[in-house]
């Protein structure tokens, strides 16, 4: 019988990727969609609208699907509202291990934290491993730590299969318009779709590790196969590439004629991190992961 993954946050980025990785897989699982949308997803065989911060739903849910595996990837960044960053994602967090012990304690979970836990750190602490001590200074940040912590507790006390994954700056077609990349990638399009000039941008001096996220989908799976209970991961390049370097090569990558112009709307002031990239140390000796794609083929990719 084959085995049945749960994935959160279904119809968001990293979500898709991560259902087309395991249709892909030879024999392939049972996978199970969540959402808190209304949705309609072919890479699913069921899709269940449920909001995730309700631990009666998530219940409801558990009774209903009792799952091998769960990839816990949803969650919000963009809103600059606390508490809605900490319902989204810390007591959906508390909310399927709350679930997992009643009706799956047996389960194997890997759930996506963030390096935006770190927080600010200074050169000589690059590139950051998993021991670093965490000062978010984000509410984005801030709601990640929390969201592992109670991980580490419900592992701890409950003895629950689960694993964090930290993962930097992904990339990749389909990224949202509200991270960097993806909202150069936006404005290229219309640029050529339309013949707009002009590319708004906001700090272009800040360095960032940029993954693909074909690379990071096939990480989680290989926890999944491989578990790590009660441990935390970074998933990275190893590498900073500076925003402004990022632009460079995406205006070249579509050959768009474009003035680049300084929007102070999209500078984050004090709540910036000038540079930040991990080490995949741990990861590759656990499970013998790697990146495999480089920027400039992620970058290709986001414009085909």
């Amino acid at each position: 019988m084959a085995k049945s993954v749960l994935i959160t946050g279904v119809g968001g980025f990293a979500s898709r990727y991560m259902c087309d990785y395991l249709n892909g897989l030879k024999p392939r699982p049972n996978i199970i969609g969540v959402d808190v949308k209304d949705t309609l997803f072919e890479s699913c065989d069921s899709v269940y609208k449920v909001d995730l911060s309700s631990v009666n739903d998530v219940m409801e849910l558990f009774k209903r699907s009792k799952p091998d595996f769960i990839i816990h990837l949803a969650g919000v960044f963009g809103t600059g509202y606390y508490h809605e960053i900490h319902k989204a994602n810390v007591l959906s967090m508390a909310a399927l291990l709350e679930s997992a012990c009643q009706y799956s304690p047996d389960v194997v979970m890997v759930a996506a934290g963030s390096a935006a836990e770190y927080g600010r750190l200074e050169l000589h602490q690059l590139p950051v491993d998993e021991e670093m001590l965490c000062q978010p200074i984000t509410p984005y940040g801030l709601s990640k730590y929390l969201a592992t912590q109670i991980a580490m507790y419900y592992h701890r006390v409950h003895n629950i299969n689960i694993t964090v994954v930290r993962p930097f700056q992904l990339i990749g077609k389909g990224l949202s318009p509200l991270l960097a990349p993806g909202a150069f990638a936006e404005q290229l399009k219309k640029a050529i779709a339309k013949g707009s000039k002009i590319i708004k941008v906001g700090n272009l001096e800040s360095s960032r590790d940029f993954l693909d996220i074909s690379d990071a989908v096939e990480a989680i799976w290989a926890l999944c196969q491989k578990p790590a209970p009660g441990q935390i991961f970074n998933l990275c390049s190893g590498k900073p590439t500076k925003i402004a370097d990022l632009l460079d090569m995406m205006i070249a990558s579509t050959g768009a004629d474009v003035k680049v112009e300084v929007d102070s709307k999209r500078l984050r002031g004090t709540s910036d991190i000038n540079k930040i990239f991990g080490s995949y140390k741990k990861l590759q000796d656990h499970c013998d992961w790697k990146p495999k794609i480089s920027l400039e083929v992620s970058i290709r990719r986001m414009f085909k």
